[in-house]
Parts: structure tokens; sequence; C-alpha cells
């Protein structure tokens, strides 16, 4: 049977990042064979290591590659030679619109590349541009003019480093708030994430420099470090807005973000949510504490009273959900950065008793049962600039902001699982095939046949449509107008084999597959 041509190739290499060369996809076709997918292609790696390769498929035209349908078997998993030729059998018989269907191949070495010297790239000389520009105030009321210009700059720098980027729009007491967010796909495991956030606004007149300046362009190094690599698991990018008070209460994008946009296949392992991580003082009695965290947690109130309470130190406070998480994070730091004084704790159940640490995006995460950590340098309780006029640029310790964002890249990278790979991606189906735009079904019956299919649309359209039928490999082998939407289709004189039946009015398509046996 004719090959079809790959739509749509992708190919990642991250050859410049370590003297070990990734393994190579190349020359990749698929063709059919009934309801059978044959997917040839080449695997090469200079250092001739054993590969694992991944066979990931989409059923939402390539944005999420989660689905399972279908049984593969051939050349994955691991151990594949890279010595040539491979061939890959998906049996598609359980599909009924493989238009909507798009897959990759991933080709990792497991020559994992040194997180250290991923932590060790976070620069705090660009955390310091970065914060020059974004200091200022950012607020619906105020300044929603700085506010846009650091909400664009966010955008465009997740989509410049390849994210898969969205505004998630809302509005609260009549001003439109737009949560920003960019995910960067797992390569094995993309249905469980990581995610990295900071809120992006200020107070009315603050300059928010610490508040929350400081998170936002912490996500910004974050991600500039880890984006050139890959990970079995998914990380996404989250700047939250109206984090601050809009109608008399705050933290409403992170409320509507953990309300509506964690789909219900995704698991998330952990949120770092920075929320002003630096402010940095050696000042004896620097560092206040809520009331009653002493006796909640009289170690780390020791710790406190040993150092003369200064504020020389980072905050990782999670909640029950977040256990394993803080203690990840905390052994993490201790390992990739020891120069940094870390103080950790997990709350009972959602935090309830010490709102003090609830005030922040984490919270909701928390709500849900989803590990988060605050990571935080204490807000007023040391930084005596918190909410004021003078929350500039001059106030940050850009040595301990850099430790804090190698901290969380050490315990992200660490979580999410670094790969040394990269990968091909591809429509299953030729472009020549309309994509399916509605989200209803057409009945075809009997389906298989061997002469007539009687095609009911009722579900989707009315009055006269257009049907074109077309082989697995795009060419249209049949058009025709019927005049209502149920029609009978005389197939008695094609050859059997699998074929797509487009549906279409208007513009709108239904896409579904249809069988010939003989």
């Amino acid at each position: 049977m004719k090959s079809i041509l790959p739509i749509l190739t992708m190919l990642i290499s991250l050859s410049t990042f370590a003297q070990n060369q990734v393994p190579q996809i190349s020359n990749v076709n698929i063709s059919f064979s009934g309801a059978t997918a044959t997917i040839n292609y080449t695997l090469s790696d200079a250092e001739n290591d054993n590969v694992e390769v991944y066979f990931l498929v989409s059923d939402d035209n390539g944005k999420n590659f989660i689905s399972k349908a279908g049984t593969v078997s051939g050349d994955i998993g691991y151990p594949v030679q890279p010595n040539g030729n491979k061939q890959i059998t998906w049996n598609t018989d359980t599909i009924s619109n493989l238009a909507s269907y798009a897959f990759k191949i991933v080709a990792d070495d497991r020559q994992v590349p040194s997180i250290q010297s991923i932590v060790d790239a976070v620069d705090s000389n660009l955390l310091h541009n970065d914060l020059q520009f974004v200091t200022g105030n950012r607020n619906h009321i105020t300044n929603p003019t700085h506010l846009e210009a650091v909400k664009d700059s966010i955008e465009n720098r997740y989509k410049a480093y390849g994210l898969a980027t969205y505004r998630q729009d809302f509005m609260r007491d009549n001003y439109l708030g737009q949560n920003i967010i960019g995910k960067k796909a797992g390569l094995a495991s993309e249905e469980k994430t990581l995610i990295i956030d900071a809120h992006f606004d200020s107070v009315e007149d603050a300059p928010g420099a610490d508040d929350n300046g400081s998170g936002t362009v912490g996500v910004w190094e974050a991600l500039r470090v880890l984006a050139p690599y890959n990970f079995k698991k998914t990380i996404k990018f989250i700047g939250f807005d109206f984090e601050e008070s809009v109608g008399g209460s705050g933290t409403w994008g992170s409320y509507l973000y953990a309300q509506s946009q964690i789909p219900t296949w995704e698991k998330i392992l952990g949120v770092a949510n920075f929320e002003m991580i630096g402010y940095y003082t050696e000042a004896v009695n620097s560092q206040q504490v809520p009331t009653g965290f002493n006796l909640l947690y009289p170690n780390q109130y020791n710790q406190l009273a040993q150092d003369s309470f200064r504020g020389n130190f980072i905050i990782s406070v999670g909640a029950d959900s977040s256990d394993r998480f803080v203690k990840d994070f905390d052994t993490l730091t201790k390992q990739y950065v020891p120069d940094l004084k870390i103080i950790s704790f997990t709350l009972p159940g959602k935090g309830t008793i010490s709102p003090d640490f609830r005030r922040s995006d984490h919270a909701h995460f928390w709500d849900k049962n989803i590990p988060a950590l605050m990571i935080t340098d204490g807000a007023n309780f040391r930084n005596h600039n918190y909410h004021t006029t003078t929350d500039d640029i001059s106030t940050i310790n850009f040595t301990f902001m850099s430790r804090v964002v190698k901290a969380t890249v050490a315990t992200i990278a660490t979580l999410a699982e670094l790969q040394h790979s990269s990968y091909y991606q591809s429509s299953v189906l030729p472009n020549s095939i309309p994509t399916n735009n509605q989200n209803c079904e057409v009945t075809i019956s009997p389906n298989p046949t061997s002469s007539l299919f009687h095609i009911d649309a009722g579900n989707c359209f009315n009055g006269k449509l257009n049907f074109t039928l077309y082989s697995i490999d795009g060419r249209i082998i049949l058009q025709t107008q019927a005049e209502n939407s149920s029609f009978n289709l005389n197939v008695s004189n094609l050859n059997k084999g699998i074929y797509l039946g487009v549906i279409e009015k208007d513009g709108n398509k239904v896409v579904q597959r249809m069988a010939i046996v003989k």
C-alpha cells in the first residue's frame, strides 16, 4: 500500500548540551493495511548506545499525547539497538476518527544530562536585568499599561522557548484577569505534571520588586535553564493574575485555574509557588513569625532563635498533601544548593490552622489535595517594604534569589525526570483529509459493509449536506450531495479496505472511519 509521508516533523536535539549525542529518528513513514498501521523509521545513535523508544498517541490533533487507543508492538521499549531500519505496528481497529489522531516517536539513550550543570546555569545577572523591566506598578487600576506589558512579556517568553501557551480569561469586579499558562510536554508520561508559578500583579502604587516581581522573573529564569532539555513528565510555567486583592479578596487567578483548568486525566505531582523570593538580611531580629508558630513548630522556631532571628533563609511550606514534596525540596536543595539555608515544614490538613501560610496561590491546590509549596522569604514577617512604595529593586539580594531558583530547578528537574532524547511528531493521516471540527457522531451502519452504508447525520446536521469518501492515503474516492441528513451510499464497486467519510455542511465537518469488506 502506498506510504503516507509525514505531515509534520518536530525533531528536537540536545546535542549542544552534552558531549554524548542524542539518538536520531529519521525516514519515518506510515502505511495502512486494513486497520493495521505500519510505521517504519530509522534509528541511529553516534555512540551506539541502546535506546528506549516510546510511541505516543494523541486523539486531539496533537494537543496532548495521552491516548491509549489501539495496540502497539514492534521496535519500542528498551533496549532498541540503533542499527538502522525499525518498525512499529499499530492496530487502529477501535479508532473511529483517525483524522484527529497524531503520533510521536521518542528516542532516549538514557545518557541523562547533569542536573548540577543545569542548576549552575541560573544567572543572577539575568535575574537582575529581568527585574529591572518588571519592577514598577503592575495593577489593573493604577497602572494597567505596565501590567499588560509584563503579561505580554510572559507570553512571548513562553512561546519563544517552545511552550504550548494560552491565556485563561476571567472577570472579577468588572476587570479582566488573565492567567498565562505555558506547557512543556513530557515525552513519556505527559499526564504527570509539575508546575512552577508566580503571580505577576502588584498592589496599588507599589513597584512590587519583591512582591512579586522576584517570583515572576524567578519563573522566567527557571524556564530559561530547563527549556533546552527533555523530560519524561510535563512541566508547566504559570503566571497568575489577581493574586492581590480585587473586589475585596485575592488569589482569584489561581482559584479559577484550580477550578477549571486541570483536566481529569492530569495528575499534578507538585506545584512550586514563588511568593516573594528576593529579600535577605543578616540583621538580628529581622525575622518575625506568626502567632503560635513556636508551639506548632518548636524545632524550626529554635533554629531561628539560635541564629538570632536573622532573615537569611528561604521558607518552604506545604500542607498534608505536600509532605513528600516538602521533603524532596529540602533534600534536593541540600544536595544541589548547599549554600541556601532553608526552613521547611508541613501544616496539618489544608493549612487552615495558620492562615498566614495560605496567603498565596498555592492554597487553592492544597484545597484540592494537590502537593504544593509556598516558597517565600517571609513577606511582611521579614520584608518591611511589603506593599509599600519602597519595595524596589535596590532591596533585592540577587545571590540569595538565584539560589532559591536553583533549588527549585533542581527539584523540578529531578522529579520531572530528565531524558537525553529526540522525538518525531506527525499527523496519522495526510493533510488532504479534512479535520473533524464537530463534537458529535454520525451513525454509519452496517460498518463494515460489502455493499451499502446507511448514513444518519441527524445528530450533527439537518437538510442537504456534502459527503466525500477518502482513501486512507488521502485520495478522494467519491463525492456526492445528499438531499437530507439520512441517506444510503452504495460502495459495492469499491475495493475492500479502510476509508474515511467526511460529512460536511457550511464548513462544519465530521470525519468517520468506514470499512469495506469483500
